[in-house]
């Protein structure tokens, strides 16, 4: 390591400019926890490429979502901000009145960030933070799909710099054509920039919905090339009977799903999925597939030069069970919503050739908004402010540096609120039960929910004080839902809202407003 800490140290010495500073290439995953990779443990599922990765950059073993599902936990990802903070509470529909809406536009985000700093930026994939017909935040390249849930891996209608059509009539798997896209904007880059003078990086969020094992798309007879395999190497799963909070959910969530589903409804779709070898053949194919698409992705970075001056993020944004405990889904596939490791924790995996220490795994706690702050000191701008953030900045540990570091993460989802440290792990929950309490150190699967036992009075108060100093300090109070505030578009879908305005008379509903857009103006 000696190498790569000289490097960086003499990077960050002279004041990089943005002709000095390295690509960024972000590619994240929809649904899902990292016991679905080999680099985490699996060895049913094949992905080479991801574990590969792995082995030349650095895995984080112990990194969490701060939220449950999909927009929060990207609205958190790319502002630094807490849910209560950002006022994104829930997965954003997909049809907004405002023209242009984005939901962080006037928080300071990593696209508009990075954009103003001097980086050709993209999305390719999975956006569902705002509307989606043209660019939003920043971003010059916009490749994405309307909406955020996928119900079809082969049907959707795609919003492509300036162009509007189905990827149905080109027959083409969504996964492929994220894939095909993001080398076409890296064979773009390479071909067009220099023709503009100086250099300037770029930074590339390749946003897959794959490996998405949320019913009733898992139900449905597989779509992947990859489905053959698995269905004569069929992976193991967990055999758990139905969790409580999955039968409660059932008993209380009648309304039909918008697809056919077994039972009609979303709570029955996932109780079908469990022990289903259909689900896990789905999931299989679905993770094989992003990871051969990953694969591609890289060979063109190499195939182009760019590999020595592109640092790779591999993540997901959220967590997702696919059985364990009886439970299947991310955190609002349940009531109470649930908050275990499985929904919880995500792969992280960094690598910069010649930077980071290959092969290297760093077992610090860290959470999602500790991203922002990371990347920007990583990237030379450290010095930019994340204002209301509770993030900081683990890049030392990218430097393969010691660094002190509180293994402390939070988590939220609406109602449900987390605490988790090396030996303990405290959910508790407003307007609804139970809270739990859990010794991480003799029961890693937490099973033993400790909360109401008298031995452990001092633990749970001494936690809850910490709970609610985090959010006390880090909430705005426009959104913090625990004390009388709202969301951004929507909190609970299903007209669920009744017991926020049952606890407080002048609730307000969830709004949608257009903001300013925050801007750097940076100059080298």
């Amino acid at each position: 390591m000696v190498y790569a800490t000289a490097c960086l140290a003499a990077f960050f010495a002279t004041g990089a400019t943005a002709q000095d500073r390295p690509n960024v290439l972000l590619i994240m995953t929809d649904n899902q926890s990292p016991n679905l990779l080999g680099a985490y443990g699996n060895r049913d599922i094949r992905t080479p490429n991801i574990d590969q990765l792995a082995r030349d950059g650095l895995l984080f073993a112990h990194a969490y979502a701060a939220s449950g599902v999909c927009s929060p936990s990207r609205a958190v990802l790319m502002t630094g901000l807490i849910p209560s903070a950002n006022g994104v509470h829930n997965g954003l529909p997909a049809r907004y009145a405002v023209e242009d809406y984005a939901a962080i536009e006037e928080f300071r985000n990593l696209p508009q960030t990075l954009a103003d700093a001097g980086y050709y930026t993209g999305l390719v994939g999975k956006y569902h933070l705002g509307r989606h017909e043209k660019p939003q935040l920043g971003f010059q390249w916009w490749t994405t799909f309307h909406g955020g849930h996928t119900s079809s891996f082969v049907d959707a209608q795609i919003f492509d710099n300036g162009e509007t059509y189905n990827v149905l009539d080109r027959d083409e798997h969504l996964t492929d054509f994220w894939s095909r896209r993001a080398v076409d904007f890296l064979v773009h880059y390479k071909e067009e920039e220099p023709a503009k003078g100086a250099r300037r990086p770029f930074f590339l969020w390749l946003s897959y919905n794959g490996p998405y094992i949320l019913p009733p798309t898992v139900n449905q007879p597989p779509v992947s090339r990859h489905a053959d395999y698995y269905e004569d190497n069929v992976p193991a799963m967990p055999q758990n009977r139905v969790h409580p909070y999955m039968r409660e959910w059932a008993r209380n969530n009648t309304a039909p799903a918008p697809e056919p589903t077994e039972g009609g409804t979303y709570p029955w779709s996932a109780i079908d999925a469990l022990n289903n070898s259909t689900a896990m053949i789905n999931i299989a194919a679905e993770m094989t597939h992003v990871d051969e698409g990953i694969g591609t992705v890289l060979a063109a970075l190499d195939e182009l030069g760019l590999r020595d001056d592109t640092l790779v993020v591999f993540l997901a944004d959220q967590g997702s069970s696919w059985g364990q405990l009886g439970l299947w889904g991310n955190s609002s596939w349940g009531e109470p919503e649930p908050a275990y490791n499985a929904n919880m924790q995500v792969p992280l995996i960094f690598r910069h050739p010649g930077r980071i220490e290959a092969g290297a795994t760093e077992t610090a706690m860290v959470n999602q908004f500790d991203l922002l702050p990371t990347l920007l000191e990583y990237l030379g701008l450290g010095h930019l402010e994340i204002a209301n953030s509770p993030g900081e900045s683990f890049a030392p540990m990218l430097r393969g540096q010691d660094v002190a570091w509180e293994d402390e993460v939070f988590f939220e989802y609406i109602s449900t609120r987390v605490i988790q440290t090396r030996q303990w792990k405290y959910t508790k929950r407003f307007l609804a039960s139970p809270n739990e309490l859990y010794d991480m150190t003799s029961d890693p699967g937490e099973t033993r929910n400790l909360v109401d036992d008298p031995a452990f009075a001092e633990v749970v108060a001494d936690l809850d004080a910490r709970l609610t100093a985090f959010f006390s300090e880090y909430s705005d109070p426009v959104f913090d839902l625990w004390n009388g505030g709202t969301g951004k578009a929507l909190v609970y879908y299903g007209g669920r809202n009744r017991r926020f305005r049952d606890a407080f008379p002048d609730w307000r509903e969830p709004f949608v407003e257009k903001q300013t857009a925050f801007r750097d103006r940076i100059v080298d």
